[in-house]
């Protein structure tokens, strides 16, 4: 019943038979192209198997054929056994190699190794090893009975869907599944790897080995042990070992052990003898930019993901690594490798500044590389995911990440011209980007606060920068509105205001006038910020009073350049409720109690002259007056104590108080009388027995410790220094103010005590101190520091003339050091300066101290006529005026910028004063026909040539002697600058028509007179000749000629000047020596001796009247040059040098000759004696005494004729008869018998 069941189971099975016998399938062509017919995949198989049967011509049948039972099926026979057939096979190969001669062994020996290769051995040994593995697994694992005769009666044959039980390898059937007691340890969290912005599924990572090498590289800090020795046969157990678990190899031999190698896939084969790639640099970093050194990288475990690149052996990506893939299309790619470049950024910031933690291959390469660095993540930075947010983290950390302390830096540009990756950003791209990213919000706050740090930062590196971010379209807005103009109440997915967009719009409105326009258009929202005091705003404390002051700073720098002063009655009230805030007990934010007095003093100062604000009339004195600033400061200051921290509240307190007075010396009633005695009946008592008196001297005291103490170019203590001069700058000023105007000299009776001699003894020990030496350094930020202390000693120029122990010589002493101490921002108080100085030194006045002035200069104006050169030297561009630090109504509405130019373009600038600034009109005649000057004089000046070198002079004499006269030998002018200037003088002859020599200026007897006065101190027979430091006059001469024309040509010129119109000008002459001094290059002194060696029988100069400190620069080192000694041996034969020249030629000859005056043990004895045979053959008895008979000390003061031919000592004597016998034989011992 059960077989009959079953076969009418089967027989409803229908099978039909095939129609047409079958052929072998037919290629698939399209008959004309070669390729298959296209078959569309969206048809499904019921459709395609129809079409097919149709275009075959076939049929469905409409019969059900017949069905009957298959036959049994016979038993398959038994599989042999692979280890029995294995043994056969041996046994024969055993079998045949006995049979064979050692001949036929070594052949077929041969052949297989010529066939399989020489490691066919090992081959063959690691099959053999698998197949014994593959064995015992067999025995542990027991097939399951199957019974194929069973299956053949009575069931169907299974389902290819159903996956037997043994499918899996043999390898796996021992295994159970069981479950590790993990313990804490057990865990290990591998953070190198950073999080993808995509979501993904969690991948467990093995645990490390039971040796503890898997490392985080992160916190990495020790050293991976190697692999023990390898004894002498490492090669072959190298070989025997298993590859590591995961790789190639390892898969083949424990899955595939005999399929052979696959050469495709050697590039996976980890070689670790393999040679470093040519690269940029063998430093490799890991995914969070840490430096791998090549020596780690081979010993890295490969789970860290540091093994994905071309060189597998090696741990983590070089940086060509990292700067292809960078540019990858695989979004967590790219992003990987810009989180790398922005640690790698982090980090070359550092090793610039000496922190190389690793990095020392790199030292030097820093900017490079940060230029490559920072155009990745600009180019990135409009991507979207998480490649935009790291584009913007690289470009921070190129931007502001690299020096971060510059972001404090305020009132300069930072402008360095050796670091140009900023220059490098393509703004007209990057700013439309950074304004479309921030419009969109789509980015992350972080990010956006990046993105705002950034345009600061850009912001204060140029002007040019700046006025870029302004002109583009929309950015301000954007800024405002997204960083600023945040919703009130704010919510809580609503950011809070970003105090940092305050400071952008600052540092805008500094950069330039122009830009500071566009932002007063942006000034009215920023209200908000105001209207809201610190206890009722609806931010937290700390973020209220930031807005505050930052809102209080931005008005500040409009108010510089009379912008915007009108918010100051329109938003009274609301001022008011600040001013209330800031003079209560409750205001404990010094920020704010000086950004509000700052503010108020630059609206006091607007006021004075409601004309220079723009619009005129902005703000008015009445309003001042009625809001009554200078009230409420009083009780501010019945807060403060004479601790440090309240120094910088004294001084701007003071600046307000000040800028009052100063106020209402012009518009209150008779010069602002009632006001100042209203004051000074107040503050007088404070500054003889309270706290203003103790703040002052403790401020002195700190002055003069910080000054003792001070170390070069330490910017911190410098900025310590600085904040205790602006102190002592403010009080000056509130003395100043408080004394009545239009009077002069000291007045009658001091409007409050001050420590007088203390701070004249401060101003003259920090005028001579060494921290002015660190200006050469190009830091912009330094002079920004020494802006507060050039104030300093401007306000003590003003406050030392009211003194009554201080003579007006010594203040124009004063005048002329401290103009060498002004730096850029003080032109307006230099012009001040030198105004009053040319105003002072008159007839009377240099009569009254014994300086002799011909009449002459009077007549013709005195020094009035230098009035615009020496305007035109203190700020030569007219077109930039920096706002000095102190507010003037001049300064209103003439300054164009609030910041130092960058340190590129410092030096064009006129400050600081050179030494030699009074000889500077002689630049201008030269250049008569460039001169800005020139060009611009007014009709009335018509004064000549002659008459502008005689009063350069003048005022130089009078500087040279008033400097002199109280020994402040550090501002007075170099001898190679006083030499280089005299030069000028008969330069102005060259290129000229030579008609009639009494037109030339230096025969002018007043103006050769006044050049000799000049030079006289720098002789070498002046007693107590002046020790200037030496100078060089090639670099004296680069200032005028510039750095293409060297100063050799200019020394040409002069010389060929000479020999044409000199006719033995005494003083022409004496200029013609300092540059053929032995520390020039011989090419002077070749010019002179050799080319023109015939006008060296014109000068006629004695050894006292040359312009050196020591004339010993003119005797050593001794002359070598062949040429150069030819020419002195030829002017001594010829006797055509005499007085200093001959000296000269005579010393070098001597010194040639005989080797006591020798420096140096190397002798030529054939030149030493064919010089003697030449002079006794050809010079004079004269001659050939004076050569025997020189001699010279090696120290000490220099001998000179007749001395240095008198007195040969006796070894001296032996050494030269011993030469002279050698050279000259008996015969010149007999002729020279009379010497």
């Amino acid at each position: 019943m059960r077989h009959k069941n079953l076969a009418v189971r089967v027989g409803s099975i229908v099978e039909r038979k095939p129609t047409t016998t079958l052929r072998p399938p037919k290629p698939f062509s399209s008959g004309k192209t070669g390729f298959p017919t296209v078959e569309h995949r969206s048809k499904s198989a019921f459709a395609r198997n129809r079409e097919g049967l149709r275009r075959n011509g076939t049929s469905k049948h409409q019969e059900v054929p017949l069905v009957e039972p298959s036959a049994k099926l016979a038993s398959p026979p038994p599989l042999p056994d692979s280890d029995d057939w294995r043994e056969q096979i041996s046994r024969e190969n055993e079998q045949r190699v006995a049979h064979m001669t050692e001949e036929e062994q070594e052949g077929e020996r041969k052949e297989i190794l010529e066939r399989f290769g020489a490691n066919v051995g090992d081959l063959l040994k690691r099959a053999r090893l698998a197949r014994e593995k593959q064995g015992g697994l067999k025995d542990r694992v027991q097939p399951l009975p199957m019974d194929v005769r069973q299956l053949s009666e009575g069931s169907p044959p299974p389902s290819a869907l159903v996956t037997p039980g043994n499918s899996r390898p043999s390898s796996r059937l021992d295994r159970r599944l069981r479950f590790a007691e993990l313990e804490p340890d057990d865990v290990h969290v591998y953070d190198n790897v950073p999080a993808s912005p995509e979501k993904r599924r969690a991948l467990a990572l093995p645990a490390p080995d039971p040796q503890n090498r898997a490392v985080s590289l992160g916190s990495w800090q020790g050293k991976i042990s190697g692999s023990p020795l390898a004894p002498p046969n490492a090669q072959s157990m190298q070989e025997e070992q298993e590859p590591e678990e995961g790789s190639a190899e390892y898969i083949r031999q424990r899955f595939f052990p005999f399929t052979p190698k696959d050469p495709n896939l050697e590039w996976m084969t980890v070689d670790s003898d393999a040679p470093p790639s040519d690269s940029s640099s063998a430093l490799r970093f890991d995914l969070r930019g840490n430096p791998i050194s090549s020596s780690l990288s081979l010993k890295l475990p490969t789970h860290l993901g540091l093994h994905h690149h071309s060189e597998g052996a090696h741990a983590g990506y070089t940086l060509d690594d990292i700067f292809l893939l960078s540019r990858s299309t695989v979004p967590a790619q790219r992003s990987m490798m810009l989180n790398i470049l922005a640690g790698v950024a982090r980090r070359l910031g550092k090793a610039k500044k000496g922190e190389a933690y690793g990095m020392e291959e790199l030292v030097g390469k820093e900017e490079t590389l940060r230029k490559r660095i920072l155009a990745a993540g600009v180019e990135a930075m409009s991507d979207k995911g998480s490649i935009g947010p790291l584009a913007i983290e690289v470009v921070w950390e190129c931007i502001v990440g690299w020096e971060p302390e510059l972001m404090n830096v305020d009132g300069a540009e930072l402008a360095s011209p050796a670091e140009s990756a900023i220059d490098t950003i393509p703004f007209e791209f990057f700013l439309p980007q950074v304004a479309t990213l921030m419009r969109q919000g789509g980015t992350p706050p972080e990010s956006a606060s990046q993105l705002l740090s950034v345009l600061h930062r850009l912001a204060q590196q140029s002007n040019a920068i700046a006025d870029k971010i302004v002109s583009t379209s929309q950015l301000l807005p954007i800024v405002l509105q997204v960083f600023l103009l945040t919703p009130i109440p704010s919510q809580d997915s609503s950011p809070m205001p970003n105090p940092l967009a305050l400071r952008l719009f600052s540092t805008l409105a500094q950069s330039s006038r122009s830009n500071a326009r566009e932002i007063e258009k942006l000034s009215d929202s920023l209200l908000r910020f105001v209207t809201f005091s610190p206890f009722s705003s609806p931010y937290p404390p700390s973020l209220a009073v930031n807005l505050v002051v930052g809102t209080l700073q931005v008005y500040r720098a409009l108010a510089a350049y009379g912008l915007y002063s009108h918010i100051a009655g329109t938003a009274q009230e609301q001022f008011a409720e600040v001013e209330r805030y800031v003079i209560s007990e409750a205001c404990h934010s010094e920020a704010l109690v000086i950004a509000w007095t700052n503010l108020a003093e630059a609206w006091t100062i607007c006021a004075v002259d409601p004309h220079q604000t723009t619009p005129p009339h902005d703000i008015l004195w009445t309003q001042i007056t009625g809001w009554a600033w200078y009230e409420s400061i009083g009780e501010l200051q019945s807060h403060l104590d004479v601790r440090q921290k309240d120094w910088a509240q004294w001084s701007a307190t003071w600046r307000l108080q000040a800028a009052w007075l100063e106020g209402c010396k012009i518009n209150g009633v008779k010069g602002g009388e009632a006001e100042r005695a209203d004051f000074v009946e107040i503050a007088k008592s404070g500054f003889e027995n309270g706290v203003e008196l103790r703040v002052v001297v403790a401020v002195l005291q700190a002055l003069q410790t910080g000054l003792d103490e001070y170390s070069v170019d330490d910017i911190e203590e410098l900025a310590t220094l600085a904040s205790y001069a602006d102190v002592l700058s403010s009080v000056i000023r509130l003395w100043l103010a408080c004394v009545a105007p239009h009077t002069e000299g000291p007045p009658a009776s001091p409007p409050f005590p001050l420590a007088y001699a203390q701070i004249s003894a401060m101003a003259r020990k920090l005028l001579v101190h060494p921290l002015w030496s660190s200006p050469a350094s190009p830091d912009v930020g330094l002079f920004c520091l020494y802006r507060k202390l050039s104030g300093f000693l401007s306000y003590y120029l003003r406050f030392s003339r009211r003194l009554p122990d201080i003579s007006q010589s010594l203040w124009v002493a004063q005048a002329f050091s401290i103009l060498s101490r002004l730096v850029p921002g003080d032109e307006i108080i230099a012009h001040d300066i030198v105004k009053d100085v040319v105003a002072l030194v008159t007839c009377d006045w240099a009569t009254a101290r014994d300086i002799k002035v011909p009449s002459e200069i009077w007549a013709s104006g005195g020094l009035g006529i230098l009035q615009p050169f020496l305007l035109n030297i203190v700020q030569p561009h007219t077109d930039v005026c920096i706002s000095p630090l102190t507010m003037t109504p001049q300064s209103i509405k003439a300054s164009t910028t609030e910041r130092l130019p960058a340190s590129v373009v410092l030096r064009e600038f006129g400050l600081p004063l050179r030494k030699d600034w009074t000889l500077a009109p002689l630049d201008h005649l030269l250049r008569s026909g460039d001169s800005a000057v020139f060009k611009a004089l007014s009709i009335s000046w018509d004064s000549s040539e002659t008459e502008v070198v005689r009063a350069s002079f003048l005022l130089s004499k009078v500087a040279q002697a008033t400097l002199l006269k109280f020994s402040m030998l550090d501002f007075v002018m170099t001898r190679e600058a006083a030499v280089f200037g005299c030069m000028k003088v008969f330069m102005l002859e060259h290129g000229q028509p030579q008609n009639d020599s009494t037109e030339e200026v230096f025969r002018d007897e007043i103006a050769c007179r006044l050049m000799e006065d000049i030079l006289c101190p720098y002789e070498w027979g002046t007693i107590g000749a002046l020790p200037t430091p030496q100078d060089d006059l090639e670099k004296a001469a680069v200032r005028f000629l510039g750095p293409s024309v060297p100063f050799f040509q200019f020394y040409t010129d002069f010389v060929g000047l000479y020999d044409a119109i000199s006719f033995a000008h005494p003083l022409f002459a004496r200029l013609l020596l300092p540059p053929i001094s032995m520390r020039y290059a011989l090419d002077y002194r070749k010019h002179l001796w050799s080319d023109f060696n015939h006008v060296v029988r014109t000068i006629c100069v004695s050894p006292g009247n040359i312009l050196s400190l020591d004339i010993r620069e003119y005797l050593y080192p001794l002359e070598t040059d062949k040429q150069i000694i030819a020419s002195y041996l030829s002017s001594l034969l010829k006797d055509s040098v005499r007085n200093f020249m001959r000296l000269v030629a005579i010393h070098h000859i001597a010194s040639n000759i005989w080797p006591d005056l020798q420096e140096v043990a190397h002798r030529n004895e054939e030149r030493e004696s064919a010089l003697l045979k030449a002079i006794v053959a050809q010079g004079g008895i004269e001659l050939v005494r004076q050569i025997i008979t020189y001699r010279q000390t090696s120290a000490g003061n220099v001998l000179v004729s007749p001395v240095c031919y008198e007195g040969l000592p006796s070894e001296a004597r032996t050494i030269r008869l011993g030469c002279i016998s050698r050279w000259g034989g008996q015969i010149m011992l007999i002729l020279l018998a009379t010497w």
